[in-house]
């Protein structure tokens, strides 16, 4: 099962990204094409080979997505794909380094992802904050505060940085909560079953730093036992 769905998944996903090559001048709405066709192409490697399928709980698809946060437990390559499709042009707040990797790293900048340089300090949280506070008015902002993707089963702590960009631009955060590590983990060690994403309710502005960790933690973790 794993390797014939890395055969597969990673055949189709080079394809898409050489095809994708004729799009980096075009529109976001006509590249968006070639997004879909990323997850697509995905989600067929995964039923195909894996049986996997996948639910969304919660994601009210009339509403238009600018105007939160979304903060997302992160266990796997799924999510960084499929957002791209569950949103209409979402924002990732992601490490500098990913925007060096060939090819990759200029869609990530074409589509203007926000970076984070861990080596700048507070310089790097500042520019976060005011980038997230900008693009949130016009399209969803996306993070992953736990800053790395864990385990299924873990939770660790969430990185602080979350809440400052939470504090700054004073807008509500909504927990995704998601159990892709179960099914596809990052030893690619694949497990047939139903990827699920939930999202819950609002976190309202105006908690202290501790009780809004505490209750994002809780609810991204919701899926994850």
């Amino acid at each position: 099962m794993k390797i014939k769905f890395l055969i597969l998944f990673y055949f189709t996903t080079s394809l898409v990204m050489i095809v994708s090559i004729f799009g980096l001048f075009s529109s976001y709405k006509k590249f968006r094409f070639f997004l879909n066709l990323l997850t697509n192409s995905m989600l067929m490697s995964l039923k195909v080979t894996s049986k996997i399928t996948v639910e969304v709980i919660n994601h009210n698809k009339d509403n238009i997505d600018e105007g939160y946060l979304y903060a997302s437990k992160h266990q796997s390559i799924f999510e960084t794909i499929y957002f791209n499709s569950l949103f209409y042009n979402p924002v990732y707040i992601l490490k500098k380094e990913l925007l060096k990797i060939p090819l990759f790293g200029k869609y990530l900048k074409k589509l203007e992802m926000i970076a984070i340089d861990r080596s700048q300090g507070i310089k790097s949280i500042k520019h976060v904050n005011e980038e997230t506070k900008r693009l949130s008015k016009f399209r969803p902002v996306v993070i992953f505060p736990e800053g790395t993707r864990t385990k299924y089963g873990d939770q660790p702590d969430l990185k602080p940085g979350i809440y400052s960009i939470y504090k700054n631009s004073n807008m509500p955060v909504i927990p995704i909560a998601i159990n892709s590590g179960k099914y596809w983990p990052k030893n690619n060690q694949m497990r047939s079953g139903k990827i699920t994403i939930e999202f819950k309710e609002p976190i309202q502005p105006g908690l202290s730093k501790e009780e809004f960790l505490k209750k994002l933690k809780i609810e991204i973790n919701s899926l994850n036992h």
